[in-house]
């Protein structure tokens, strides 16, 4: 039994419109005091200002940039190490911001959260 070429194309057709038509996932998020800048699955690049003037260690809204609206919750770590605290007085005396201590959490249009971290964490190498 031989099956025409078009109707084998059908099912690969199918298969690559389900895959284009699937939002894009939040792949790697950058901190800074100001904004996050979100890189999705796609190569884009979403940002999530901070409110002007920044207030308070945390903040909320929908990412800007990206295809779908994401919203997104910015929770900042103002524990007070005093290490840190002294390494980002140092760093910014010569114009160097270190990225500060926060969780990020994307909302997805599935209803899915991913959470990142910032700094990301080290992986080592064992």
């Amino acid at each position: 039994m031989r099956i025409a070429k078009p109707l084998l194309v059908l099912p690969t057709l199918s298969l690559l419109a389900a895959c284009a038509s699937m939002p894009a996932q939040p792949t790697q998020v950058e901190v800074s005091r100001t904004a996050i800048e979100v890189t999705m699955s796609n190569r884009q690049t979403c940002i999530g200002p901070a409110p002007a003037p920044a207030t308070g260690s945390s903040w909320q809204g929908t990412l800007q940039g990206c295809d779908s609206p994401y919203p997104y919750r910015v929770q900042l770590d103002d524990s007070g190490n005093p290490i840190r605290l002294g390494l980002e007085q140092v760093f910014a005396s010569i114009g160097v911001d270190i990225a500060p201590i926060a969780r990020v959490e994307i909302d997805g249009p599935a209803g899915n959260t991913w959470t990142f971290a910032s700094p990301r964490p080290v992986e080592d190498d064992d």
